[in-house]
């Protein structure tokens, strides 16, 4: 949790600038909150370096250097974070935003040199982003191993630890390498451009970008990008909405607006105690879709420390206000629970069953339920395994493109081996994708694929006891092609049978 200055300053950043901040998030009452981190984005360094290659920055603009805006963070009992890229030029160059772009902007062939030295600095956190290693064509993960070694190096040396916040947009699939080097990896493109106005269009996409629940836990978290709640031109209601959803995804909590000139509502949204302690559950779980009986219209699901507790999300995409039903049995509880209204702070009393609200468009309800936990119900996740093959059901390379054709292959562990199975009979991957039986074909041969979710019956699938899963629409089973075991081998509808290229178990 903290702030961060990009998505207000863009590269407009100096000492006063970060000070001001500063000063304004212990006076507001964020830091009292939770918030922790003031993180200095892209702008604060033009690529100098000295004789001996070590960083050199434009002291007018940071007097005493970096380490003395670092010690007025720390004075504020706060933490300080900074910036670089993997690559030899940063953003800066490629991209510059208020500044002349900034040639030698990135740490590549200094990184032992440049983490030990934000070290020594006095930096607690650092983002290293993509876009020099992007332009280079550099491979992500043996990059950023590098750096997470740097750093550890770095460590050895001063004492001080650093989060590592992998910045490179969830290229190369960052959430299958970075949890075992990092603490965040963000998941998708900026949340807003520089000069761009807030959209809850984009919140919605970076949300759906980190779907990754398996990836996610304890310490290790998807990062869909910094907050634009209280930024011009978002409403209460989408500020409540976006926080809502980063804290069901138990997303980093990283500001981005302006906090010397933020509103008392916004203050108010962003200091919200029950809100920050979804997000902040000490199990780090992600939430997950549970159900969307009606596209569009979708329950999200978190579950939270203790027995019985769940963090939902009533989520409404599409252009009208409508009903949203939350049903117990798919958050994995029993008949009766008890729901509260998040941010109202609302006790709703016991409710039998299922609970409804009606949801403004592209707004979201946050509640609380709590009963008691009902093995064997919610939503089924895990590997779905061939049991001819012994390989399992998935998608290639990680592919997202609708219309890409499922496949068998060796079992990884890998999000894209990701499978959940909601009452609604939809077979999920990603988050957003669904099993598809191809153009609504119901005929032998007919391309199992994956397609956005889209509450159609080509998507809907019957688990069945004696290890078959049938397509509802057709009536056909899903099928390896021609009884194939080999990596790669292409799965479709067929007539059921009692072969094992049509029988399947969860791992």
């Amino acid at each position: 949790m903290g702030w961060a200055s990009w998505n207000t300053f863009a590269a407009q950043i100096n000492y006063g600038v970060i000070k001001a901040q500063v000063d304004a998030m212990v006076a507001s009452g964020m830091r009292d909150a939770g918030y922790q981190y003031v993180n200095i984005d892209e702008g604060w360094w033009q690529g100098t370096r000295d004789s001996a290659g070590n960083i050199t920055v434009d002291t007018a603009e940071w007097p005493g250097g970096m380490q003395a805006i670092a010690a007025y963070i720390h004075s504020k009992g706060l933490k300080a974070g900074i910036y670089t890229d993997a690559g030899r030029d940063g953003c800066g160059y490629y991209y510059p935003t208020g500044r002349p772009a900034a040639p030698g902007s990135g740490s590549e062939g200094h990184y032992d040199q440049d983490f030990l030295q934000f070290s020594q600095w006095g930096f607690d956190f650092v983002k290293v982003d993509w876009c020099g290693g992007d332009a280079e064509g550099l491979d992500a993960r043996t990059a950023y191993q590098s750096i997470a070694q740097s750093i550890v190096r770095a460590t050895s040396v001063t004492g001080r630890p650093m989060v590592l916040s992998v910045c490179n947009w969830g290229k190369q699939n960052p959430w299958d390498w970075a949890p075992g080097i990092s603490t965040m990896w963000r998941t998708s493109t900026d949340i807003i451009f520089y000069g761009e106005s807030p959209s809850m269009d984009r919140v919605l996409a970076n949300f759906d970008s980190a779907q990754h629940p398996a990836a996610q836990g304890a310490g290790r978290y998807n990062d869909p990008d910094m907050l634009i709640a209280g930024m011009p031109g978002f409403s209460a209601a989408q500020n409540r909405s976006h926080l809502s959803l980063w804290a069901i995804s138990g997303a980093p909590l990283l500001a981005g607006n302006n906090l010397t000139t933020m509103s008392a509502e916004t203050r108010t949204v962003l200091t919200n105690r029950e809100v920050i302690a979804i997000d902040q559950d000490p199990l780090g779980r992600q939430g997950v879709r549970v159900a969307e009986a009606i596209q569009g219209l979708q329950v999200y699901s978190k579950v939270l420390t203790g027995s019985g507790r769940r963090a939902v999300v009533l989520l409404n995409r599409t252009g009208t206000a409508a009903t949203v039903t939350a049903t117990f049995a798919d958050l994995g509880l029993a008949a009766t629970a008890t729901v509260r209204n998040v941010w109202s702070a609302t006790d709703l009393g016991s409710r039998t069953t299922s609970y409804a609200a009606s949801v403004p468009a592209h707004e979201a309800v946050l509640l609380t339920v709590t009963g008691t936990e009902s093995p064997g119900s919610g939503p089924r996740t895990g590997a779905l395994v061939g049991k001819q093959s012994g390989r399992c059901l998935d998608i290639n390379n990680f592919t997202t493109t609708n219309g890409t054709q499922a496949q068998l292959w060796d079992c990884a562990g890998q999000t894209n081996q990701a499978w959940t199975h909601l009452s609604t009979k939809q077979l999920y991957v990603y988050g957003n994708k669904c099993l598809d039986a191809y153009n609504a074909g119901t005929v032998n041969g007919t391309a199992v694929v994956i397609w956005d979710c889209n509450g159609q019956p080509n998507q809907k699938w019957t688990l069945n006891t004696n290890g078959t899963i049938t397509g509802t629409q057709s009536g056909l089973c899903l099928d390896a092609s021609g009884q194939g075991t080999a990596n790669g081998t292409k799965l479709v509808l067929w007539t059921c049978g009692t072969a094992d290229n049509q029988k399947w178990s969860w791992r």
